[in-house]
């Protein structure tokens, strides 16, 4: 019995890896690309996971709502923080928290982020 239930914990915990890494790399393609349509420049080429949490999508599937924070630059001389919320395989929310007014992709509400 004892076997089998760490053999279960890590074939979990290989699963979040494996899972983590697909979902960062699909989130700094977004990021990217996001950041390059509105004239930024995506800053280290890498965003950092600031959350995780098992929640409920739109369609009432319950899976992992992964946050993450990335930097970007107006003109490659100053620093800004940008966040991305990643549900299964679909950015929910995109920002950036540009000095002149944040740029919103995506409805907080659905990327389980407050209102404000």
């Amino acid at each position: 019995m004892d076997v089998l239930l760490t053999l279960a914990i890590v074939a979990v915990l290989v699963w979040l890896w494996l899972d983590g890494t697909r979902s960062r790399e699909f989130a700094i393609r977004h990021c990217r690309e996001f950041s390059e349509g509105n004239r930024v420049q995506f800053l280290d080429q890498s965003i950092h996971q600031s959350k995780m949490r098992f929640t409920r999508g739109r369609s009432g599937r319950i899976g992992l709502r992964r946050f993450y924070v990335f930097e970007f630059s107006i003109n490659g001389a100053d620093r800004y923080i940008g966040v991305a919320v990643e549900f299964g395989n679909r950015i929910e929310y995109l920002s950036l928290l540009h000095p002149q007014g944040e740029i919103i992709q995506g409805d907080r509400r659905l990327a389980g982020l407050p209102r404000g």
